[in-house]
């Protein structure tokens, strides 16, 4: 009982440290998040130039998501998340140096592969092997509820720097510097305490194996569920203004809003989900659940009057829709466990859905940045999308759950 109780330790330890690692590397291409104003005051670039650093990673990322899978087939995952951590450091002191802005572009180039490329897929297959079918919910559940703790503080730390230096460059440096170094100390700690298993047949793993994925429905039903959980994630994003500017309600409620969602909301609802579905027995039954509350909510802002009065209602839902996106947000890759997918081709199958999944970075915002720019209708089609991407995920979930159990019939017969 106490091995076993050690062995549990160690497996959370791993994912604090992972998930720890992810949230200091990715902060750093995406400091202009919290901190754009004194980034391009501390870089001396303009608008435009920090809109290029940023689209350049953007398109990058995009594009390495499947093939992070083969790298994840074919070397040692452990070794691969080890890199990407301390060389997304590194690169993060080289950024604080503020060089030159050809320099710059290279770094968030670079920053596009050692964060995707030679890590997503790996890091994703890492947290999977840590335990078996029935927890897989858990373990992803808990990797995302650490990930958002690690997050603020991590947050709050940046926001006393900057408060601590008058000087706003002298503030940014020290927020990358610290991303930077945990970066590299948890990269470092990941060489020791993860102890990878001999994968049967991983030494023959190719690029065809990886590309078999492109032929497996069950890739692509893994990534359509992704995509209508990321796109109604984005969506998220929007419901503030439509709060203050359609309804009227206050800023300071909206405020409030936004750091419940963010933080409280994400903090329970993804390793509340991943018990759910350790209890459960099935994400894709979960999910197919969720996905009609979230069809719910959508018709309910597709049809509330646009009054004052419905402030209410519609806090309610976006409340209600936060808790599920958020917790589907930490059991979505536990449907490739529970698919039998095997281990020694995960990677590919992770590397497809992601690249499916999280397309919508590429257009999203673009497309309903200009909805809501040009008519008053704008927030109607973006419900409109919004509930049929519930509608496609649920059905995403029904079909994948079929074939599942037409596989176990298959195996039983």
């Amino acid at each position: 009982m106490s091995e076993k109780k050690k062995l549990d330790w160690k497996k959370y330890l791993i994912i604090f440290v992972i998930a720890s690692g992810t949230t200091v590397m990715y902060n750093l291409p995406y400091l202009k998040s919290t901190f754009y104003d004194p980034m391009r005051e501390a870089l001396g670039l303009s608008h435009q130039e920090l809109g290029n650093l940023i689209s350049m990673y953007g398109i990058l990322a995009t594009i390495l998501y499947f093939p992070s899978g083969f790298l994840a087939d074919k070397f040692s995952a452990k070794k691969l998340l080890s890199f990407s951590l301390i060389a997304s450091g590194v690169l993060g002191f080289y950024f604080a140096t503020f060089p030159s802005y050809a320099a710059l572009l290279f770094i968030f180039a670079a920053w596009g592969v050692t964060t995707i490329f030679t890590f997503w897929a790996a890091s994703v297959k890492v947290i999977r092997m840590l335990g078996d079918k029935d927890e897989q919910g858990k373990l992803f559940g808990f990797n995302e509820g650490l990930s958002g703790i690690a997050g603020i503080v991590v947050s709050f730390i940046g926001l006393y720097l900057f408060e601590t230096f008058s000087d706003v460059t002298i503030g940014f440096k020290y927020v990358v510097w610290m991303d930077s170094g945990l970066s590299i100390l948890c990269g470092l700690l990941l060489l020791f305490i993860i102890k990878e298993k001999k994968v049967e047949g991983v030494d023959k793993v190719g690029l065809r194996e990886t590309l078999s994925a492109v032929k497996l429905p069950k890739a692509w039903l893994i990534g359509g569920i992704i995509f209508s959980t990321y796109m109604v994630f984005s969506s998220l994003t929007y419901l503030n203004p439509f709060l203050s500017d359609v309804l009227l309600v206050s800023s300071a409620v909206t405020g409030a809003l936004a750091i419940i969602r963010t933080y409280a909301i994400k903090l329970g609802a993804s390793p509340l989900a991943g018990i759910i579905v350790d209890k459960v027995g099935s994400s894709i039954s979960v999910m197919k659940v969720g996905f009609v509350g979230v069809a719910i909510c959508e018709l309910i802002f597709l049809l509330l009057p646009r009054q004052q009065s419905m402030g209410v209602v519609a806090i309610l839902m976006m409340l209600v829709l936060s808790i599920v996106i958020f917790g589907f947000r930490g059991i979505y890759f536990a449907t490739v466990a529970e698919s039998n997918i095997p281990v020694k081709i995960s990677g590919g199958v992770i590397g497809l859905a992601s690249f499916v999944g999280f397309c919508p970075d590429a257009f999203f915002y673009t497309l309903v940045g200009g909805w809501l720019d040009k008519s008053d209708a704008g927030y109607t089609y973006l419900f409109v999308l919004c509930l049929a991407c519930s509608i496609l995920g649920f059905l995403c979930c029904v079909a994948l759950h079929k074939m599942n159990q037409k596989e176990k019939s298959t195996q039983a017969a």
